[in-house]
């Protein structure tokens, strides 16, 4: 610690001086204070935790220190008297790629933004631009605790131990817990399609825009930032064998809606939806306007802040009917995942 380094100098200093003060309390003493992270099982899928977590550390309003460790559970931290706040993320925002991560030395104003994306057969519009789709983060903030003078002086208020490196014994470590518990701040977007003729579909890619591209992770809410983000994996379940009626399912992660918005008739968004046949050549594309058609569920799934549901269709009335045409010789069922589509014929269907 640096503060050990300042002690010799400054006795030596106060024997240059002809007399021995003791050194002040801020030079000679601080708090040893035990961050517990409180981690629920809604936290992460599955109720797995992080492998890292990192700590950014605000004293008397003004970002103070930042600290990174594996101890996920516990993390200890040295402070000087002072008013104090916390937040603590999962892992590092070096391990993140979808996104970046800005002011975060200022506990009121630090944000994610998604990064940039690029996908040829998406239309990118300025106003809603592509990007990626976010990995999992949780956040948690502390409320405010004070480490004061007459906490470190009066040895009753708790345990504590001489640091043996000092030397002279002014170093000296109390204990204050305090509790963080984290929430993620990424939530899901299940979106299902009802379609007739369904085993005419061979694979499906969707785009969705009017989401949030920024989210101020301490304060919980989107920011004013709208993006595009992209349906790749899909499933197909038959829910009609005999009238070949079936749904599509694609779940993606996200920020949710720009500006902490609900779902409403103002939000001018589209679900532009892409469907290859099984001739492996015919493309046939819908376009959805879903401003109002979203909804929340609640509760939301674990380790997800919210899930925002949309349903297009039902099983009496499917919303889109792909033609009828020879499959492919070497064609096989639904595939889940998108592969690179060449030289399609192509069919624009506006819903």
């Amino acid at each position: 610690m640096k503060r050990r380094k300042y002690i010799p100098v400054l006795a030596a200093l106060l024997l240059l001086g002809g007399c021995m003060i003791e050194p002040p309390l801020h030079l000679r003493q601080v708090m040893n204070v035990i961050v517990s992270v409180i981690w629920k099982a809604e936290v992460y899928p599955q109720g797995l935790k992080p492998d890292g977590v990192t700590l950014y550390v605000f004293r008397n309003d003004e970002f103070y220190m930042r600290q990174t460790t594996s101890n996920v559970d516990s993390c200890r931290v040295h402070l000087v008297p002072g008013i104090y706040q916390i937040y603590v993320m999962s892992q590092s925002p070096e391990e993140f790629w979808t996104m970046e991560f800005n002011n975060m030395e200022d506990i009121g104003n630090a944000y994610i933004r998604l990064n940039d994306n690029s996908l040829s057969w998406v239309d990118q519009s300025p106003d809603s631009p592509l990007v990626l789709n976010p990995e999992l983060l949780t956040v948690g903030v502390s409320d405010e605790f004070e480490v004061t003078e007459e906490m470190i002086e009066d040895i009753k208020n708790g345990d504590y131990v001489v640091d043996e490196d000092a030397g002279d014994g002014y170093v000296r470590f109390y204990t204050l817990r305090v509790p963080v518990t984290p929430m993620s701040v990424i939530s899901q977007f299940w979106v299902s399609i009802y379609s007739a003729n369904s085993d005419m579909l061979k694979s499906v890619r969707a785009s969705t825009s009017g989401m949030a591209r920024t989210f101020y992770i301490t304060k919980g809410v989107t920011g004013d930032e709208e993006c595009t983000q992209v349906i790749t994996s899909w499933t197909l379940d038959i829910d009609d064998p005999e009238t070949k009626i079936g749904h599509l399912d694609g779940v993606i992660t996200t920020l949710g809606l720009p500006r902490g918005e609900m779902p409403s008739v103002q939000r001018d968004s589209t679900l532009n939806v892409a469907t290859l046949l099984v001739d492996n050549k015919t493309v046939e594309r819908y376009t959805f306007f879903v401003g109002n058609k979203i909804a929340l569920d609640d509760p939301a799934p674990e380790g997800y802040l919210h899930r925002y549901r949309l349903v297009l269709g039902t099983k009496e009335n499917p919303v889109i009917t792909p033609s009828i045409v020879e499959p492919e010789e070497t064609g096989g069922g639904f595939v889940a995942g998108v592969s690179d589509w060449d030289e399609e014929v192509e069919s624009d269907i506006v819903i």
